[in-house]
């Protein structure tokens, strides 16, 4: 036994003599007596959505570096057509 004037030391030896009673209860009945449970908030269900779905798109990388070497090296060829097929499309969205 620990004797301790100081409350939370008290309170910790407390909750120490408590959790070892217990374990030795669910030792001799062979069953647990605990459980836990996790509760998501919306935010975080939303957040490990966004993750799963990033973890399965495509990796862009390799052909934004090939780009990015044709824009360096001056052969990367941009279409007029469709700059203005899509300022088109952005300016009708925007409306």
């Amino acid at each position: 036994m620990f004797i301790s004037k100081n409350p939370a030391i008290q309170r910790v030896a407390q909750i120490y003599a408590e959790s070892k009673q217990a374990r030795r209860l669910q030792k001799s009945t062979g069953s647990a007596s605990y459980s836990d449970e996790v509760t998501l908030s919306p935010e975080s269900r939303e957040l490990q959505t966004m993750l799963h779905k990033l973890q399965s798109a495509p990796d862009v990388r390799p052909r934004a570096e090939e780009i990015k070497v044709a824009v360096e090296n001056g052969t990367y060829k941009v279409s007029p057509k469709q700059v203005a097929e899509a300022m088109v499309r952005a300016q009708k969205g925007t409306e």
